[in-house]
């Protein structure tokens, strides 16, 4: 089944830290049910590219805001993007992409979501892996009853990306909402003995872990050793993407 790419408009950019920014896109009304997504989905975009055959580069970024936040018709989404070394395409979107630009987008994907909003689920971030992260706190804590942990692990304080805003829900949701910040800064890497004891006490949680590959591997890891069944433990997985998805 071919699908449909669309040249989505940005409304808005912020600098989240000195090296993530996330972007807002509107959503045309054409194509608002395509737009459709769920919590901790994510979007495939194309960056222009002088290397790739086609002229452009895809890269899967994930969604940080929350379904139904864009408006009274959900008409905006919103993605976060982080800088790194030798990311072409997080680069040239953090220095080019602006408010008025425009970037083609294809709808939604992933499956790196709670089956239930009323579960009570314990949410493992490690640097940019807060983007899904976000968006299942923010929908979990405007639709859902459970309660909400969230770990989150970053270099130093100037490395945490929505750091007002966790803290924001954090004051709003007290009841509900765990916010536990891991600088390596001030803490050191943490290990998969630290990560077993915090999970410890959420046995009972839906798991959910994004982050650079060693932080899913030790966190998974910890998991495991708990015995979190597999249906309660996820993690986020971004694969190599075949051919041109945008069908040039």
């Amino acid at each position: 089944m071919e699908i449909t790419s669309y040249e989505l408009e940005v409304v808005d950019v912020v600098e989240e830290t000195a090296d993530a920014r996330s972007i807002t896109f509107r959503v045309p009304p054409e194509a608002g049910a395509d737009f459709e997504y769920r919590p901790g989905q994510f979007l495939t975009v194309a960056v222009p590219s002088d290397v790739a055959e086609t002229g452009l580069a895809a890269r899967c970024y994930s969604l940080c805001s929350s379904p139904g936040e864009g408006g009274a018709a959900g008409d905006t989404l919103t993605i976060a993007v982080k800088r790194t070394a030798d990311g072409f395409a997080s680069n040239w979107i953090c220095d080019h992409l602006a408010v008025g630009g425009t970037l083609r987008v294809l709808p939604p994907s992933g499956i790196f979501t709670p089956a239930s909003f009323d579960a009570d689920l314990l949410l493992l971030a490690g640097g940019s892996g807060i983007t899904p992260i976000m968006s299942i706190t923010r929908t979990a804590l405007a639709r859902g009853t459970g309660r909400v942990t969230v770990f989150y692990a970053n270099r130093d304080e100037r490395s945490v990306i929505f750091a007002r805003e966790l803290s924001e829900l954090s004051s709003a949701h007290p009841d509900r909402l765990q916010v536990i910040h891991w600088l390596e800064s001030v803490q050191g890497l943490p290990t998969q003995e630290q990560l077993r004891a915090l999970a410890a006490r959420h046995l009972d949680d839906d798991a959910f872990v994004c982050g650079p590959a060693p932080f899913m591997k030790l966190t998974v890891a910890a998991l495991k050793e708990l015995g979190f069944p597999r249906e309660r433990r996820h993690q986020e997985k971004f694969v190599s993407l075949g051919g041109n998805p945008f069908g040039d």
